[in-house]
């Protein structure tokens, strides 16, 4: 009987914690001899990967002391060289200038020339479902205008 009060009492302090939201990944919970229930602290970092409009996104979740690392990015194509195709290459320039004032999306080119969209953010505490789903679609409504203008020339 006592082993049960024990785990009761615990199991209300987990739906305490669980009202700002579960952590997500492996090992997010951690279960003692006794019954208890607790938050991990020390969370591995967890990867999930979707597909929209034909691009792979991947999406990091870093667990830190006070906060969570959110990452997201995915391929968008590559710059065609100059020589290849001047007028393309030129107005793909245009658009990648034009995407300089957003504030979650970021779109870089790297040194082989490959166009990259991707976004971090530092969120307060554990990332929960909630915060991913919030997260991942503010990327998504900033970048997929642009994502769509650069599909028509990649």
């Amino acid at each position: 009987m006592e082993q049960a009060i024990v785990t009761v009492q615990n199991l209300a302090g987990l739906a305490q914690s669980a009202q700002a939201g579960l952590p997500l990944g492996k090992d997010a919970l951690l279960f003692g001899e006794d019954g208890t229930v607790q938050l991990n602290r020390h969370r591995s970092p967890s990867r999930h990967h979707f597909y929209l409009d034909g691009l792979l996104f991947h999406v990091s979740i870093t667990p830190q002391d006070e906060s969570t690392l959110f990452q997201i990015w995915a391929e968008v194509g590559f710059l065609p060289y100059t020589i290849e195709a001047p007028e393309k290459r030129a107005k793909l320039q245009s658009i990648l200038r034009a995407t300089a004032s957003l504030r979650t999306a970021r779109f870089i080119v790297d040194e082989q020339q490959k166009v990259l969209v991707l976004s971090q953010q530092d969120v307060p505490g554990h990332v929960s479902l909630t915060n991913l789903m919030y997260e991942t679609v503010q990327f998504i409504q900033e970048a997929r205008p642009y994502l769509r203008i650069f599909g028509s020339y990649l």
